[in-house]
């Protein structure tokens, strides 16, 4: 079993050695800009492949997510701007959370035990907290990104959550934000128009107010059960 791990901890170092490297070498196809300077064919093959885009972008978005691709709500923005806020955002949030759940079983196997045994182990406080409130913390974890996302799934594999609560969790945190950055996207168009000019009209808009909504009755509802929770 340890050799089968050591193998797949390999192979996964590689597998990030060639990514990281084909990205430093290519950071200028990842920018928004670039992005934009090929929107005309992007969206007239979205527009004739609709579905297949929409898998393709699931997966693609996952695969960075795997690779802790750095600024993935520029992936948000980049899925709002092409799908619009509300489909933009629903393919995200499937995105992240396909990546995160990989990133998240691939813990589990390789590091729970280190995880657990080497940081966790030090913060009983910490980890008791978690298992008498492990559905609101994940959730919070989620909504509020203090740590990145990977790391925030390295610790949920080492607290050995469920895989079932981690997708539905992750889903429910990661929501608001989705919605937000696509919503951001789906009005690009207009702050270039506008050279980046922000106004109080291009925010009142339901593809603006909606998700920031979302977020705060997500906030006030975890702190509402917050009353309830088991601080010792």
């Amino acid at each position: 079993m340890k050799n089968k791990k050591f193998i797949f901890f390999l192979l996964i170092l590689l597998f990030f050695f060639f990514v990281w490297t084909f990205y430093f070498q290519n950071r200028e196809i990842f920018s928004l800009n670039f992005i934009i300077t090929l929107s005309s064919e992007i969206e007239a093959f979205i527009n004739k492949n609709i579905y297949l885009s929409i898998i393709i972008f699931i997966l693609g978005y996952g695969f960075l997510v795997i690779c802790n691709f750095p600024l993935s709500s520029l992936l948000t923005i980049t899925s709002g701007y092409f799908f619009g806020t509300w489909l933009g955002g629903i393919i995200s949030i499937f995105g992240a959370t396909l990546g995160a759940f990989i990133v998240f079983i691939c813990a589990k196997y390789l590091f729970h035990e280190i995880i657990k045994r080497k940081i966790i182990s030090k913060y009983t406080k910490i980890e008791n907290f978690y298992n008498k409130n492990e559905n609101e913390l994940m959730v919070l974890i989620r909504i509020i990104p203090v740590t990145p996302f990977v790391i925030q799934n390295f610790l949920l594999a080492g607290f050995g959550a469920k895989n079932i609560k981690f997708l539905i969790t992750t889903i429910i945190g990661l929501s608001p934000w989705a919605f937000i950055y696509a919503s951001i996207g789906f009005g690009l168009d207009e702050l270039i128009e506008n050279n980046f000019k922000l106004s109080i009209n291009i925010f009142l808009k339901a593809e603006y107010v909606i998700p920031i909504l979302l977020m705060f009755l997500i906030a006030i509802l975890l702190i509402f059960k917050k009353k309830n929770w088991n601080l010792n």
